[in-house]
């Protein structure tokens, strides 16, 4: 089969497609046909970075976490889906490929509303957004949540979860992308090039920092009390802020590293079905194109999600 690999750490230049064996499946694992693939930040960090690779995706040199497809062929001891189920779902490398055997524990039916493009651009950004706002912000109906970084991947998904939860949304994102956050259902837009969101007189429940461009100390002057800032990046700094502001006061810090779970994106996949949730594609690649599609991830200010078409 063919798939993008990487034998060395470096800039997009390394990605290169090679013809590699099909994956033997293990007893509780499925072999899904990948349709498409999507590239998060969090692949263009293990390409550049020895060290994160080494700890984060050391079975795999094939790029990529995110994918759809339909499967092939399942193992002995599978139950939960069949052979010829579209499927998506997330596994930490490996994924931008014409095959990956990945467990049934793993992956969830493809909402049929959804393209395969569209749902493999689905569970690490949708999951981290999902997990950000309700297990770590505690969201509720009737709060007020502000999200900076609404029109990316992770904040496109924050926007309309956070209104699915029946909350008050403001988004914060550059003047051309504005409207699609409006269309998304944010109630209200901050345009950071001509306004600072954290010297607003506005209150907030939840400040969640999709593209981990704040910090606590600007935005802990807008929450409420009880307020919460998540924030989707880490750093030493937010990490005593994090354990400081749990031993004191009412306003709290917190980190969000998504993890996975199968719950969650049969979560989401319902709120595909009910269209409260959908994915905004910013660019799709063809496989041989991987490198670009990376090239456009480190660029920055990427509207929704790059995804890469698998033939």
């Amino acid at each position: 089969m063919k798939a993008v690999v990487f034998r060395k750490n470096g800039s997009p230049d390394v990605l290169e497609i090679n013809d590699i064996e099909k994956p033997i499946i293990k007893n509780d694992e499925v072999l899904v046909k990948v349709y498409a693939a999507s590239v998060n930040p969090v692949d263009v960090l293990i390409r550049k970075n020895r060290i994160i690779s080494f700890f984060v995706n050391r079975r795999s040199k094939i790029t990529g976490s995110d994918f759809s497809g339909k499967i092939e062929s399942i193992g002995r001891t599978v139950v939960s889906v069949k052979n010829g189920d579209d499927v998506f779902g997330f596994r930490q490398g490996g994924t931008t490929a014409e095959y990956v055997a990945i467990s049934e524990k793993k992956i969830a039916i493809k909402p049929v509303n959804m393209t395969f493009e569209e749902a493999a651009a689905v569970p690490l950004a949708a999951l981290t957004a999902l997990q950000a706002l309700r297990d770590k912000g505690n969201i509720c109906s009737g709060q007020n949540v502000l999200i900076n970084g609404a029109s990316g991947g992770v904040g496109t998904y924050a926007v309309q979860i956070a209104k699915s939860f029946g909350t008050n949304v403001t988004g914060v994102s550059s003047t051309k992308n504005l409207e699609l956050i409006k269309s998304l259902g944010s109630d209200k837009v901050i345009d950071y090039t001509k306004e600072d969101f954290t010297r607003t007189d506005q209150r907030y429940d939840i400040v969640l920092d999709a593209v981990a461009k704040s910090s606590y100390s600007k935005c802990k002057k807008i929450l409420n009390q009880g307020g919460i800032f998540v924030s989707t990046g880490f750093s030493p700094l937010l990490f005593i802020q994090v354990m400081s502001s749990t031993l004191f006061g009412d306003k709290k810090a917190k980190s969000i590293w998504s993890r996975w779970n199968t719950k969650d994106l049969e979560i989401i996949g319902e709120l595909i079905k009910e269209d409260k949730v959908k994915s905004v594609i910013d660019q799709s690649y063809p496989m041989d194109k991987t490198s670009e599609a990376h090239l456009h991830i480190e660029n920055g200010h990427t509207r929704g999600k790059v995804v890469i078409s698998i033939n």
